[in-house]
């Protein structure tokens, strides 16, 4: 049978194994604290002091270095503000359709949102822009672009007309034609 020492050392080396296994960065901490337990466990064998001081030191290391070990598993810490989406255009993912009970994704800012329609007859397709009307909990609620915008959008792809134009400054092409001919002729 182990001896308490023993035990903590074996279990924290274990909880350290089970670490590198994984890419959490947070089981080792309670190595840690088993090996704290291994040294209070060397001075004096009382076990509730034992499996306070694994709880207590296991507690402050994961407590004070969560975004140490945040930083090096290499997630991103980053915080939303979610007033900061509402009234942007965000690209539909996945469908989204509330008669069918499916709410979609859309992506918005760069992150990936769960989505449901404004109104529940309106349905957007994969690839359609929308505009984010409002946050509830987990989910954005998306509604069309104004047709005032797209109106715009439709007027900048039209083609250029030269303001300077025969037509815009009443010139018939027939007349435009006879003064070209007259002008190419040679003068005597």
């Amino acid at each position: 049978m182990f001896t308490p020492v023993a035990f903590w050392i074996v279990f924290g080396v274990i909880l350290m194994v089970i670490e590198i296994l994984t890419p959490t960065f947070f089981i080792f901490w309670f190595g840690l604290g088993s090996l704290a337990a291994a040294v209070v466990a060397y001075f004096h064998e009382n076990t509730l002091l034992e499996l306070l001081t694994f709880v207590i030191v296991s507690a402050i290391l994961v407590l004070s270095t969560r975004r140490l070990a945040k930083k090096l598993s290499g997630e991103q810490i980053r915080s939303i503000n979610v007033d900061d989406i509402v009234g942007k255009e965000a690209l539909v993912i996945e469908r989204v359709d509330n008669k069918a009970g499916t709410a979609g994704v859309v992506k918005v800012n760069g992150d990936m949102w769960r989505a449901v329609s404004f109104d529940d007859n309106i349905t957007f397709e994969k690839g359609e822009l929308a505009v984010i009307e409002k946050v509830e909990g987990a989910h954005v609620v998306i509604r069309q672009i104004e047709k005032q915008k797209k109106n715009e959008n439709e007027q900048a792809e039209k083609p250029f007309v030269d303001s300077n134009s025969d037509e815009d400054k009443g010139i018939d092409k027939d007349e435009r034609n006879e003064d070209d001919e007259t002008d190419s002729q040679p003068q005597d």
